[in-house]
């Protein structure tokens, strides 16, 4: 079996991740601006995440659009422990991850590790496994790696 070693030069921005205290208005300013398509929003969902390697329950609200085959996601915290709430609470809003879908996310995590990077937070949402790499010291952004969940046949 070949060694596997980080090496990003190959993989597609699948999605750029925003968080905003107002995602409406945001979305607006966005497709008014920006010219992107009418964002669908969900509604406040809770979820059971881990966060700095504790479990967490978070709520939120998500926002999608797109820009040529490049995902934009508008999110909005609402409660919990997470990195989001840690970025609005450093006074930030707006870039907040960019995310990429892999395949073994067990690979990438080993490898991020060995580099001394650990998972920021972690978790499952619309059949997709989420890992948010604490990568903002080393790189300026968080490192999102996602991969699809397979669904079993019945």
């Amino acid at each position: 079996m070949e060694e596997f070693s980080l090496n990003f030069s190959n993989l597609k921005v699948d999605q750029l991740g925003f968080v905003f205290k107002d995602i409406e208005k945001q979305a607006k300013i966005m497709m008014e601006v920006f010219g992107l398509p009418k964002f669908m929003f969900g509604q406040p969902v809770t979820n059971t995440i881990q966060f700095r390697g504790k479990d967490s329950q978070i709520t939120f609200q998500l926002a999608f659009s797109q820009m040529k085959g490049t995902q934009i996601e508008l999110i909005k915290w609402i409660d919990g422990d997470c990195s989001y709430k840690e970025f609005l609470d450093k006074g930030k809003e707006g870039l907040h991850h960019i995310a990429t879908y892999i395949e073994d996310t067990e690979l990438y995590l080993k490898e991020f590790s060995n580099q001394g990077i650990k998972v920021l937070q972690a978790g499952e949402v619309l059949y997709t496994r989420f890992n948010y790499m604490d990568t903002e010291e080393k790189f300026g952004i968080i490192i999102e790696l996602l991969e699809k969940i397979k669904r079993r046949k019945k």
